[in-house]
């Protein structure tokens, strides 16, 4: 799920965080493989690719752009040359951590669902100008809970309607795709950031 390999010392906070999506998602440890294969499937990972690319490396390749500092100094003849050098670190990327509760009130307020500049296809010819880490965070729980309905997926409520659903089925299927979202980008974090809290993911996913 990411595109480099994570290291050791913080793979045991993300197999907390998964244990913790596993329950947050009611599997159980005899279906805790059918979790990974969820993950891995059209049902998600097409939505966190768009995810990824237009958030968490946008964020990642902005605090990359080389920023030239001074180098050394040669002089030949009547000719000075200073030469520079660039630094590109993953140090000060700063990930936004999705809260749950904003992300609810943001898809309520703007009737998300209705949307297309969250529901549509096409992420990579869609203009997201000026969208926050929320707006592609909305996006993402949309279009996985929408794809779900329509093809028989995980979550097949079939419609957002926290206000008029007397089961609350549709505050569960956000929460437990907010969970995966959260989960995948710890995921992510830990592979591609130098600086990482391990602690984030296992604090923000208890049940």
């Amino acid at each position: 799920m990411t595109n480099r390999s994570i290291p050791r010392e913080r793979r045991l906070a993300l197999k907390e965080g998964f244990e913790n999506l596993v329950e947050w998602l009611n599997y159980g440890d005899e279906t805790k493989h059918l979790l990974l294969r969820l993950l891995s499937s059209e049902f998600i990972r097409p939505f966190f690719r768009e995810y990824r690319r237009d958030y968490l490396e946008a964020v990642l390749a902005g605090c990359s752009n080389p920023t030239p500092t001074p180098g050394a100094t040669a002089t030949t003849g009547t000719t000075t040359t200073t030469t520079t050098t660039t630094t590109t670190t993953a140090n000060t990327a700063t990930v936004e951590y999705i809260d749950c509760d904003e992300l609810f009130r943001l898809v309520c307020e703007k009737t998300a669902f209705r949307q297309p500049k969250y529901y549509a296809s096409g992420g990579s010819n869609l203009s997201k100008k000026g969208w926050t880490a929320l707006d592609h965070a909305a996006r993402f729980v949309v279009r996985v809970l929408r794809f779900s309905w329509d093809h028989n997926g995980e979550w097949t409520h079939g419609r957002f309607d926290p206000d008029g659903d007397e089961n609350a089925e549709s505050d569960l299927e956000f929460f437990q795709v907010w969970a995966v979202l959260n989960y995948l980008q710890a995921e992510w974090q830990a592979a591609n950031l130098e600086v990482w809290d391990p602690e984030s993911l296992t604090r923000h996913l208890q049940v």
